[in-house]
């Protein structure tokens, strides 16, 4: 089943070259291993699809030796890594409305997990819900999320007070030691899913960095940026998707319209309302794609045509042409490259 866009910005791509770099690995190779490289992803603030990131992670990890580098990336990012939810996080008053932050804007930063905040007699709970399959790389993002949220408390507190559990839903791992950095906190595995339970005294910790003023402007800023994310036309939501999808795996109508929970029959029409047709907006993900790809990696044009989707790179180098009126070799060597 497609998913919804998971969406991920890249400043957290950039924070584990960076971290890559500072422990003497070849951050640039492990980019180029997920078809990205430095000059683009320091200067683009687009947001990186889940394939794109699913291949760096597994290539960060692999040149490292690492399963616990999400660990790592969590520690190394700072409040302002975060944006304007980092901001609102650490001026809030107490860790219970630090939390409720990350609950209602959590997914401004990326769209693989949902949240919610729910308090209760024995304290509260901050629940995340999975909203992308990772795959492999599942263990490293749920590590990310949990040190991403316990650093934050951290930042904002001055400590890491006792009365917070994580749950991970996932297996105890053999190098579980790791998570012994996060002293006092309680990691229990084998849960039904990532949570972060608070008692009562731990959740009026007020923040060291409080400030209304600087709070609101912060959640104003966010609240702005729901706006504009949830005021999407359904052709900005489509596109987004395409963009999204695996390499060589674009979704079909029907799945598309599952899911922004529409039949294909309303898609269609509410697609013709915002002037486009879903071919038209396939046809652009894919020709931006093969742009991108030819202009900012090294692959062969075979390998782009195959992960396109075209089995013929005959066929692929006539479509190119007719897209760009240009051969891919062309407009390969227009960006300096050789074939």
């Amino acid at each position: 089943m497609l998913q919804s866009t998971t969406l991920t910005a890249p400043i957290y791509a950039r924070q584990l070259r960076m971290l890559l770099q500072q422990g003497a690995v070849d951050g640039d190779r492990v980019l180029a291993a997920a078809q990205l490289d430095w000059a683009t992803l320091l200067t683009d603030d687009s947001r990186l699809p889940q394939d794109t990131v699913t291949r760096l992670v597994m290539a960060a990890m692999a040149a490292t030796g690492k399963p616990w580098l999400g660990l790592d990336l969590a520690a190394s990012l700072p409040v302002t890594a975060h944006g304007p939810l980092g901001i609102a996080a650490v001026t809030a008053r107490d860790i219970g409305s630090l939390l409720a932050v990350l609950a209602r804007y959590g997914s401004l930063r990326n769209e693989a997990f949902s949240w919610e905040w729910r308090v209760t007699p024995q304290g509260a709970v901050l629940g995340a819900t999975e909203q992308a399959d990772w795959g492999d790389a599942r263990g490293f993002v749920l590590d990310l999320m949990a040190g991403a949220v316990l650093h934050l408390i951290g930042a904002a507190t001055g400590q890491l007070p006792a009365g917070l559990r994580v749950d991970m839903p996932m297996a105890r791992p053999p190098w579980a030691a790791q998570y012994g950095r996060y002293q006092p906190v309680e990691f229990r595995f084998g849960q039904p899913a990532l949570a972060l339970h608070v008692a009562p005294d731990a959740r009026a910790l007020p923040c060291l960095g409080a400030d209304r003023h600087a709070h609101a402007m912060a959640c104003g800023e966010c609240d702005d940026a729901l706006a504009e994310q949830a005021g999407r036309s359904i052709a900005q939501r489509v596109a987004a998707l395409l963009a999204a999808a695996p390499a060589g795996r674009y979704p079909q109508l029907v799945e598309v319209a599952a899911a922004v929970s529409l039949t294909p029959r309303t898609l269609m029409r509410r697609l013709r309302a915002d002037g486009v047709t879903f071919q038209q907006l396939l046809d652009t993900a894919r020709q931006s794609r093969t742009l991108w790809l030819l202009q900012h990696t090294h692959c062969s044009v075979e390998d782009i045509a195959a992960q396109l989707g075209y089995a013929d790179t005959s066929n692929f180098s006539r479509t190119v042409r007719r897209w760009f009126g240009a051969t891919p070799l062309v407009l390969r060597q227009r960006d300096g490259r050789d074939g």
